[in-house]
């Protein structure tokens, strides 16, 4: 059995639809730190995802779906650990910024990071943020002297005028809404950041469980390939009419699955970009295609 962490927050929602559309059933309880998949080879455990690093790295557990800018602040907090992980896929949704920003009333004069070096010069500034690690080496290139502080509530709080308890904050955020709304001005983008698919190392030493590992590594990759591509299905049943439809697909697809239809014809299978579909309908339809329907491509392995 791997014991794999699913996590909470921003990521729960898609991680759940990755499993899903991998063919599990998964079913999460807001109550429940052990959610329920129809795989008795795998046991979920949901906690933070900012904890899902160090809980591999010590053993605890084998898989994980967390944040690319919280592997770095584990790596930059814990460097004698950081082989203890391997990060697997690069799963691509749940994309944020880690930003730098100020308070829009307090500094209305401060619109860059190097606006806001000048303004400190020869002082030491208070930084709020979860990522202290990312924080000391991004304000170390930039110059800024600085007293990094880790808030135990909501980061952005910590810029709330008159008198805010922090000069900066470096907070994430997916579309900058919660931190405009809050009169933060954002000075400039730390890093960029994606959910990744890690495990720990030794994990992959254990020949069972490296085999449970390599399965899901493939039904994911089968997921993300599958994004933005649909099934097409259609007949040609009189003969002259193949090549001409063939000429339309092959722009496409370079190899179609044809098969011989019982009493003459054919029907012909492709997976195609969604996006190509307003192109290809029409034409193969004009050419003598018939009966088309097209479906959702759950998986391209």
């Amino acid at each position: 059995m791997i014991k794999f962490y699913m996590p909470d927050g921003h990521l729960e929602k898609k991680t759940t639809e990755l499993f899903e559309k991998a063919g599990f059933e998964v079913t999460v309880s807001d109550r429940d730190y052990n959610p329920k998949i129809d795989d008795p080879g795998i046991l979920l455990k949901r906690i933070r995802p900012q904890d899902f690093p160090f809980v591999l790295a010590t053993g605890k557990g084998d898989m994980a779906i967390t944040g690319s800018d919280i592997i770095e602040e584990f790596r930059l907090g814990y460097p004698r650990m950081r082989g203890n992980i391997e990060e697997l896929l690069n799963l691509g949704f749940g994309k944020t910024r880690l930003c730098a920003a100020v308070s829009e009333d307090v500094m209305p004069d401060v619109t860059s990071i190097e606006d806001f070096a000048k303004k400190m010069k020869g002082k030491k500034a208070v930084v709020a943020t979860e990522y202290p690690n990312i924080t000391a080496s991004y304000l170390k290139k930039k110059k800024i002297n600085a007293v990094i502080r880790q808030p135990a509530g909501k980061t952005e709080a910590w810029l709330t005028p008159p008198i805010p308890e922090a000069d900066m904050i470096i907070e994430t955020t997916e579309t900058g809404r919660t931190l405009k709304e809050n009169r933060c001005r954002i000075l400039d983008t730390v890093m960029e950041a994606t959910a990744r698919l890690i495990c720990n190392t030794k994990s992959l030493e254990d020949p069972e469980k490296e085999k449970k590992i390599g399965e899901l590594i493939m039904l994911f990759k089968g997921v993300l390939k599958s994004k933005g591509k649909v099934n097409v299905y259609m007949n040609v049943l009189k003969e002259e009419n193949l090549k001409e439809v063939l000429k339309v697909i092959n722009d496409y697809v370079e190899r179609p699955t044809i098969t011989d239809l019982k009493g003459g014809g054919h029907d012909i299978f492709i997976i195609i970009d969604e996006k190509n579909l307003r192109h290809i309908l029409p034409e193969v339809k004009k050419k003598g295609a018939s009966s088309i329907a097209v479906t959702n491509t759950r998986m391209v392995i």
